[in-house]
């Protein structure tokens, strides 16, 4: 009979410090668990943000922001917001979108990442209820056509200082790559294709040369800016001395880039700007008013 209560004792040991307490929010407990899961999360969603950040800061912005994440929750549905269940599918059916994954992957998804579907479904839900929370009070909230216009002519104006007067931009794809002196280029390119071209450049004396990306043209200087409109597609320009060797330059594509936004667009981000503020403003009310402590 000791053996028994000695190993159940063991057991309810071991279930309390693996479930240590990290934080309370209005008497809602988050435990080390919860932020070693939401952590896991973040770094899944950001990890240019979070996976070189030093790790007790890491760890302090992940509890603060589970924290945050809580206290949304229980904001929301104290003021009556709801997400049933077809709205969380609908959710996660977006996430898969988003991500490229087909329907019913991410619980693979999140398990290859060790992340466990509950703590994505949290955080969802959390964000529905808080959406709903910020609408019920964004009535008051107005973009007016003055202001569309204000942001539209100073966006107008920036572009205009860079150099650009219409609403798009023609862009350029160009490979190019530096050739021994030996070889003949025109020789050696004819009817080549950019993958072509730059494949009998990595397999030269130069390979590090090869190079292919989308520019704005008008930030080639003004005379090889020239030289460039005149070639078509497909066509190369070249060869030029330099240094290292013949550079040799081809222009594989171009296309048009939409660079300034329509007035439409433009309200749209305004509002989104509004939301913004009106979230931050009754988060940081809804935290003056929540009980938090935090354990050491």
């Amino acid at each position: 009979m000791r053996y028994l209560i000695l190993t159940l004792w063991l057991l309810i040991s071991g279930t309390t410090m693996a479930m240590e307490l990290k934080a309370t929010v209005n008497d809602t407990p988050l435990s080390d668990l919860d932020v070693k899961n939401w952590g896991k999360l973040l770094k899944m969603q950001q990890p240019q943000v979070y996976d070189r950040m030093e790790e007790k800061k890491f760890q302090k912005q992940v509890l603060d922001n589970l924290i945050e994440s809580t206290i949304k929750k229980q904001t929301a549905i104290a003021a009556g917001a709801k997400a049933s269940k077809q709205d969380l599918q609908n959710a996660l059916n977006h996430l898969e979108q988003q991500n490229g994954l087909k329907q019913g992957d991410l619980p693979n998804f999140l398990n290859k990442n060790g992340v466990p579907l509950k703590t994505m479904i949290d955080q969802v839900e959390a964000d529905l209820l808080w959406l709903q929370y910020l609408h019920s009070h964004a009535a008051d909230l107005k973009v007016s056509d003055l202001a569309v216009d204000k942001r539209y002519q100073a966006m107008r104006k920036e572009l205009k200082s860079q150099g650009i007067k219409g609403d798009h931009i023609t862009l350029w794809e160009i490979a190019q790559g530096v050739f021994p002196e030996n070889v003949n280029v025109s020789t050696t390119l004819e009817s080549k294709t950019c993958d072509a071209f730059l494949e009998h450049i990595k397999i030269g004396p130069y390979p590090e040369s090869a190079q292919r990306g989308w520019v704005d043209p008008k930030q080639f200087p003004p005379e090889l800016y020239d030289l460039l409109s005149d070639i078509a597609v497909g066509e190369t320009l070249g060869p030029m001395q330099t240094p290292k060797g013949i550079l040799v330059m081809m222009k594989c594509d171009l296309k048009t880039q939409q660079v300034m936004p329509t007035k439409e667009q433009v309200k749209t981000q305004l509002e989104i700007e509004q939301l913004d503020l009106l979230s931050r403003r009754l988060l940081a009310e809804a935290t003056r008013k929540s009980t938090i402590e935090k354990k050491e």
